[in-house]
């Protein structure tokens, strides 16, 4: 005769991992050190707070605002030392042009 309806499987769910949870750490870490210190830095916290809240299943917001402002402050630093080095905000290799010795 006929076959029961197949029952599709109930998603498990799966249990936060044991031991310490350090996303809220690292997420406010990348904020404050990438707003006033390093940038790059507030990129690796901000990767750190968003893999341990997935890890432990909490939200990733902090790890998320870290990590795109880091990575925000480190192209604005780029761009800006390289409109530096165009314009010449580092001077000239060769500052006194007057007491060069090969300068005829």
């Amino acid at each position: 005769m006929g076959q029961p309806p197949a029952v599709p499987p109930q998603p498990v769910a799966v249990p936060p991992a044991a031991g310490r949870d350090n996303a809220q750490l690292y997420g406010v870490l990348s904020i404050i050190i990438g707003i006033i210190c390093c940038a790059p830095l507030g990129i690796l916290f901000g990767y750190l707070s968003m893999q341990e809240a997935k890890k432990h299943g909490r939200d990733d917001a902090l790890g998320k605002v870290g990590f795109w402002l880091g990575i925000v402050l480190t192209a604005l630093a780029v761009i800006a030392t390289i409109l530096a080095v165009c314009f010449g905000a580092f001077g000239t290799w060769n500052i006194n042009r007057d007491h060069d010795p090969y300068n005829y």
